[in-house]
């Protein structure tokens, strides 16, 4: 599983995702959606200043609208267009045939996983205690974890 405070701040270049001050010492994360407990996933959460995020709270800063709008901008930036599309796909069509290097991000978020390798390099077929552990996976299919899933529908990339 990925660092995702460390992920947040990167997605945000380090800085407020709403009025974009830099400055380490004033950053915090902010739970999108409050629940008890927190949903701590990668989509609920966000990079706030404590004065927008102070001002939030007072409904006298961003609304909750805002604060989602740009979340998603921001997601489209993590995941890529293509992790996106995979998302998309794998939703439609039940999965997805992608080469992991183009995926991994999504699988370390457990929004897809692995189901079934279609391809490798360096495997040798005649050898059968080789579990594919010196192998590399070339292709494979993924599909869609029930994360997966709840994310696609809750940000329409279904």
């Amino acid at each position: 599983m990925p660092n995702i405070s460390q992920l947040l701040v990167e997605e945000t270049d380090g800085a407020c995702a709403y009025c974009g001050i830099k400055d380490f010492r004033v950053l915090t994360e902010h739970h999108i959606v409050q629940t008890n407990p927190k949903d701590q996933s990668y989509d609920n959460r966000i990079i706030l200043c404590h004065n927008c995020h102070h001002l939030y709270h007072q409904n006298k800063g961003p609304s909750k609208e805002d604060i989602e709008k740009i979340k998603k901008r921001l997601i489209s930036k993590t995941l890529t267009q293509q992790g996106i599309n995979i998302i998309k796909e794998s939703s439609r069509k039940g999965g997805v045939v992608a080469a992991p290097h183009l995926v991994n991000h999504l699988v370390e978020l457990g929004y897809i996983q692995l189901t079934q390798v279609l391809s490798t390099v360096g495997h040798d077929e005649n050898d059968e205690d080789d579990d594919l552990g010196n192998s590399i996976i070339s292709d494979a299919v993924y599909e869609l974890t029930e994360d997966g899933k709840m994310f696609a529908q809750k940000w329409g990339f279904t």
